[in-house]
C-alpha cells in the first residue's frame, strides 16, 4: 500500500528538500490515481470521422475517483490536419466529472518523431489514435473518414490501461 505522500514528506526535516521531493513524487502519485482499469476499446465512431469507445462500459480512476465511460461513447471531434506521408496522434483524456477532451500531437516524418501533446495531470488517458495518411491528400480532422480509401489515414486505435505518460522524462 502506498503511504500518504504528504504524511511521509512531512517527516523530512529540511523543508526545502521536502518540497523538492513532493514535486518529484506528486506526478507519479497522480498518474497512479488517474488511469483506465478496463480498456476503452477505441474504434471507428458513430460517424466515420469520429472515434468511439467499445460496445461495453469502460472504467477509470481519475484522481482516485471511479469514472465510467459508457459503452459506444463518441470521443470529441478531431481538430487539426495531418499532412500526407507524416505521422501524428490524437489523444483522448477524461476528467473526474466524466468530461472528454482531445489533443493533437506534433507531426513527425516517422512514427518515432511524433511529439506527444502535454497531458493534463488531473485526467486519465482514454487512448489515442495514430494517423499516417499515405494516399492522396491530407487527413483533416472531423472531415476525413477514418477509413477513407483516397486519403488512406491508416488509423491505429490504442487503448492503454494502467499508468502511461509518454512525456515522463528522466533527463538521461
Amino acid at each position: 500500500m502506498l503511504e500518504n505522500l504528504i504524511q511521509r514528506i512531512n517527516q523530512v526535516k529540511d523543508r526545502s528538500d521536502a518540497r523538492h521531493l513532493f514535486l518529484i513524487l506528486e506526478g507519479i502519485y497522480e498518474a497512479l490515481r488517474s488511469q483506465f482499469v478496463v480498456s476503452a476499446g477505441l474504434r471507428i465512431g458513430g460517424t466515420t470521422t469520429l472515434v468511439r469507445s467499445a460496445a461495453t462500459d469502460a472504467y477509470a480512476t481519475v484522481r482516485g475517483k471511479l469514472v465510467k465511460l459508457t459503452a459506444a461513447t463518441n470521443m470529441p471531434v478531431l481538430v487539426g490536419t495531418v499532412v500526407n506521408a507524416t505521422f501524428n496522434v490524437f489523444v483522448f483524456t477524461i476528467d473526474e466529472a466524466g468530461n472528454l477532451f482531445t489533443q493533437m500531437g506534433t507531426a513527425g516524418g516517422t512514427l518515432a518523431a511524433v511529439k506527444w501533446p502535454p497531458l493534463h495531470r488531473n485526467r486519465a488517458l482514454v487512448g489515442f489514435v495514430i494517423i499516417n495518411p499515405t494516399g492522396t491528400g491530407n487527413f483533416v480532422g472531423n472531415t476525413t473518414a477514418m477509413a477513407d480509401g483516397t486519403v488512406v489515414p491508416n488509423a491505429v486505435y490504442v487503448s492503454p490501461i494502467g499508468a502511461f505518460n509518454p512525456n515522463a522524462q528522466t533527463g538521461v
